[in-house]
């Protein structure tokens, strides 16, 4: 019997202003756009643990929980709205360097989906629709009634505060369902227990009486639909007591080339229809996966175990790699630089040595690449300029190894050099992890990072094998992420 497929799930934290936002991640971003599984209310990303299992082994997945909702933690004073729900969505992906995304955006998930659509355009690839509503005519009785909920209007707290109840909470899993034995109490258990904790029936009434400014917004999320003409999948629970089938036939006017899928099942699609859905994701995200355009790329120091590995993980993905040594370049003078690397689109840097190397090398390296119109670099830097908890630089502390200082001080002079270049070069100085930069194969697993402190798993540990390294300059050099910033890499 053939060993199954399963994906490996990654829960972890990241800070977007203040908020401490949980996210649960599988998968890898090279074969294509980023699955952005936007959940709905009373939810969280709990919703999607089976979907992200079924699709984590081959795109990547990514699931965060809202301010208001799971584990996410919001600071004291947070102020509650689809805006600035969608404020902190819109930092977190920026904070993970997701350049290409499809939102899969569900009930409350269409609302902060659609904002981000119209603010971040760019960025979107396509889209799943599943029983997120953005025409008048997909609202409910019952919908209609939380709509015109008002701040201060009579009844209006008392009519919110009805929605959060467990009779409501669980109906809006069980209503409308084709086989109830196939609805795992789990999801209403869970949203219930989130919805009683501290604070979080002031932030939900909040956003229960800010529902009418998403209603308000519909003919702008529809004109961006018809502008934009964004490749969508439109999945629906027919049985939805609260969005109704034509909300789902509506979007068809403004995409008309949209793909319509019409499932016998309520709110909750994904309860009981995964079977159906996932594959359904599946072939709309591999329909989006573009023919790549090969890079030529030049590697310094392609012989060193970095700079070889980035040879080997860019030729695996079908780049041009011309590899360049001591004996094909001198790093440290512009000239011999852009002779080399002239007409290629991008260049990497692996290079350590004595007399400052480093740092010559850089400013080289700018001079150069600034002669010949190469707009992209990116230098392998160290892990040692990385903050420790303490707040000081890994390299400045008496128990940094004496043998690596000299190199940690002077990749720490061109990442100071680089940050005050005033240069059209889009650098980005990639620091591994400050000691467990460990030999090993590709995961697809690490993340990358705009910080100056290092990542660290839920052990406490901060490491990466140099394989998941390599694919991640490699995922720098085609996706164009974090230009003039220093980022890292670890699990």
């Amino acid at each position: 019997m053939p060993a199954a497929q399963i994906a490996n799930v990654h829960h972890r934290h990241v800070v977007v202003a203040g908020v401490r936002v949980f996210y649960r991640e599988s998968g890898s971003g090279e074969k294509g756009p980023t699955l952005l599984l936007l959940h709905g209310f009373p939810a969280s990303s709990h919703q999607y643990r089976r979907l992200i299992d079924a699709l984590g082994t081959s795109y990547h997945v990514i699931a965060p929980d809202y301010p208001g909702f799971g584990h996410t933690e919001a600071p004291a004073g947070f102020r509650y709205s689809f805006e600035t729900l969608t404020d902190v969505v819109e930092g977190f992906v920026d904070g993970l360097g997701l350049r290409w995304i499809v939102p899969y955006m569900f009930d409350f998930g269409g609302p902060v989906g659609l904002r981000l659509a119209v603010r971040r355009p760019e960025l979107i690839a396509g889209l799943v629709v599943q029983n997120a509503n953005a025409y008048e005519e997909g609202l409910s009785e019952l919908a209609r009634s939380a709509v015109a909920l008002r701040p201060g209007g009579d009844g209006a707290e008392e009519g919110a505060r009805q929605l959060l109840t467990p009779a409501m909470t669980r109906s809006q899993y069980e209503t409308g369902s084709h086989q109830p034995s196939l609805v795992s109490p789990d999801g209403w258990t869970l949203d219930q227990h989130f919805l009683d904790q501290p604070g979080r029936h002031a932030a939900q009434l909040a956003l229960a009486l800010d529902y009418h400014a998403n209603v308000a917004l519909y003919p702008q999320w529809q004109q961006w639909l018809r502008q934009h003409q964004p490749p969508t999948l439109v999945l629906w629970g027919r049985g939805d007591p609260i969005f109704l089938e034509p909300g789902a036939r509506a979007y068809l006017r403004d995409l008309p080339e949209a793909r319509l899928h019409l499932l016998d099942t309520g709110h909750f699609a994904l309860e009981e229809g995964l079977p159906e859905i996932a594959p359904l994701v599946a072939g709309h995200l591999d329909a989006l996966r573009p023919t790549r355009p090969a890079l030529a790329l030049a590697v310094i120091g392609a012989s060193g175990q970095l700079g070889s590995g980035v040879v080997r993980e860019a030729t695996s993905r079908g780049h041009s790699v011309t590899p360049l040594g001591r004996d094909t370049v001198d790093v440290t003078d512009a000239a011999s630089v852009a002779a080399a690397v002239a007409g290629h689109d991008a260049v990497v840097v692996s290079v350590k040595g004595p007399d400052r190397l480093v740092s010559r090398g850089a400013a080289a390296v700018l001079t150069g690449l600034e002669r010949t119109g190469v707009r992209r670099l990116v230098f392998l830097g160290g892990g040692g300029t990385l903050e420790s908890p303490s707040g000081g630089r890994y390299v400045d502390a008496p128990d940094f190894p004496n043998a690596y200082r000299e190199t940690a001080l002077d990749q720490a002079a061109a990442l100071d050099l680089l940050r005050a270049a005033d240069t059209p070069v889009r650098w980005t100085y990639l620091s591994p992890p400050p000691l467990h930069l460990v030999p090993g194969p590709k995961t697809g697993c690490y993340r990358t990072e705009a910080r100056d402190t290092p990542l660290v798993g839920s052990d406490g540990d901060s490491r990466v094998s140099t394989g998941d390294y390599a694919a991640a300059v490699v995922d720098l050099l085609e996706g164009g992420a974090f230009p003039r910033q220093r980022v890292t890499v670890g699990y």
